[in-house]
């Protein structure tokens, strides 16, 4: 049975923060699940050569959502080698013309630094986008591919099941190696905790062996995994109600998310180097906008 390998793409130089993954197709060629940042592509061709392929071998990269951390170099890598680009029909607009919405988006949050963090971001060519919808299956050479419709962290998100992995994306948490902790990252614009909850309960189902988290790497209790992921999305949803109910604002419900994490983060035993790669990664108190604009949008 194929089973995936993680590819470190030591964004900004630090190691264990983003992540590809890839699987051979059974004919002299491989599949990526997740590009990553524009920013790393270097760092990906040096992965991809470290597994016995150069980057023409590429036939498909399978997007789990359209964030830039995950998706950014789909359009680069797809003009460069004629790939395929596999994604959830409502992030296929944002990947042919980034240009229209996402960047000005991006641009906006990151200002001067985002060359640096994301890189040059192309569009996929549109004859070389392919829609996939919940539960269909596509074949590469001797690799099956199975996608699964999985809101929440994103509306156009979409987890990724080969044989017993799945490629989880955001939707999954974030963890990292040696670490029991999972934080779900909640920036704006489309979290959705109640499509997230039915979504995890989809993960479950499936009875992953695996989970591959974009941030970052594979684990193999995913039954334990999820249910701290749901734990968590529940505590933390009823936390941002009660703020809203008191009158706070989105930093209140960040410096609130931030102290109970500080907690359970410590009480969980997790070294002193993964807690800086959570908050570098997930800072709480700036991602937490999104669940305070969820919780907003449900109580008006």
């Amino acid at each position: 049975m194929t089973k995936l390998t993680t590819i470190d793409l030591g964004f900004q130089g630090f190691s264990r923060i983003i992540a590809a993954f890839a699987a051979p197709t059974g004919d002299g060629r491989f599949v990526l699940f997740e590009s990553g940042p524009a920013s790393t592509t270097a760092e990906l061709e040096r992965g991809i050569g470290e597994l016995g392929f150069e980057l023409g071998d590429l036939a498909a990269v399978f997007a789990t959502h359209v964030h830039l951390d995950h998706s950014g170099a789909a359009g680069g890598l797809a003009r460069q080698t004629g790939c395929a680009v596999y994604a959830h029909p409502a992030g296929a607009a944002h990947l042919i013309d980034p240009h229209a919405k996402l960047l000005p988006s991006a641009e906006r949050i990151y200002g001067e630094m985002m060359i640096p963090l994301w890189g040059e971001i192309r569009g996929v060519p549109s004859r070389q986008l392919q829609v996939v919808a919940s539960e269909e299956r596509v074949e590469i050479g001797d690799l099956t591919v199975t996608a699964w419709h999985t809101p929440g962290h994103a509306s156009h998100h979409i987890a990724w099941q080969v044989g017993g992995d799945v490629v989880t994306g955001d939707v999954g948490g974030i963890r990292f190696p040696g670490a029991t902790h999972v934080l779900p990252p909640m920036p704006p614009p489309d979290i959705d905790v109640e499509t997230w909850l039915e979504s995890i309960e989809l993960l479950r189902g499936i009875e992953p062996e695996r989970l591959l988290l974009t941030h970052f790497g594979a684990f193999d209790d995913a039954a334990r995994h999820l249910d701290e992921l749901e734990g968590r999305l529940v505590r933390w949803t009823e936390i941002a109600e009660g703020t809203l109910a008191a009158g706070g604002d989105p930093e209140a419900l960040g410096n609130a998310l931030l102290e109970l994490d500080d907690d359970e983060i410590a009480r969980a035993g997790t070294s002193p180097e993964n807690v800086e790669r959570y908050r570098r990664l997930c800072p709480i108190v700036e991602s937490s906008s999104g669940l305070y604009r969820y919780v907003s949008k449900r109580q008006q």
